[in-house]
């Protein structure tokens, strides 16, 4: 598997971490899904719903700014190997270095989280996953790969499954498995030992930031000097 691609689904291994330390652990929150954000602010019967509806605003208004901005960021690159550099630079590097933020407001104020706290420590969360998915439609021309969310995937998965259609359905595949398996393995740590929360996204993604270095593609060598410009097409 290309380096890339198992960075993709180390992404999606720990923003199911990060989605099911959020909803356990920040007033029933998610900070990749935002569909399901979108759905627990109409749940007006819900105990605690306005603490519920503040948390989930504040994720999915995070979210939308960080998204458009990542793609504001990105948009001029020269070619797809300067996408890709620029994705992992200035996408997975300030992802991972808001979940660094949240791990250590987390490691503060954990016993103790005060709504205002839990609001930026969702915003940062969010933010960072947003991040997250900008770069991981740069990163691959598969289509159906988000990391944060599967629904698409599955939907592709799908599709070019009746289409018969092999191309990439391996590592959508890998990518639904490793959501879950994120949420699963987060979940197990809250129980056992609650202060490490965030701790297992945060390591997922700072391993899946290395591959993406260790896989990023050269920069192109610039032209000797005094080395003749090309002919103009027709010459």
């Amino acid at each position: 598997m290309r380096r890339l691609h198992v960075a993709l689904v180390l992404l999606s291994f720990g923003a199911g971490a990060a989605d099911a330390f959020a909803f356990l652990a920040l007033s029933g929150t998610f900070t990749a899904n935002m569909t399901g954000n979108l759905v627990l602010a109409a749940l007006f019967t819900k105990p605690a719903y306005v603490t519920t509806l503040l948390c989930a605003l504040v994720a999915i208004a995070a979210f939308a700014v960080v998204l458009y901005s990542g793609f504001r960021w990105t948009k001029n690159a020269e070619s797809a190997e300067a996408s890709k550099r620029m994705s992992i630079r200035q996408l997975l590097v300030p992802s991972l270095l808001a979940q660094a933020v949240v791990v250590a407001l987390w490691l503060l104020v954990w016993r103790h989280l005060p709504l205002a706290v839990e609001f930026v420590v969702i915003a940062l969360s969010a933010g960072a996953l947003a991040l997250q998915t900008v770069a991981a439609k740069k990163l691959t021309d598969i289509d159906g790969i988000t990391t944060t969310y599967v629904t698409g995937t599955l939907t592709t998965t799908m599709q070019a499954l009746a289409e018969r259609s092999d191309r990439g359905q391996g590592i959508r595949v890998l990518s639904i498995v490793a959501l879950p398996a994120g949420a699963l393995a987060c979940t197990a740590l809250l129980q056992l030992v609650p202060w490490v929360g965030p701790l297992l996204p945060f390591v997922i993604s700072g391993v899946a930031t290395a591959i993406a270095f260790a896989a990023e593609p050269p920069a192109a060598a610039p032209a000797p000097a005094g080395a003749a410009a090309p002919a103009p097409a027709g010459a």
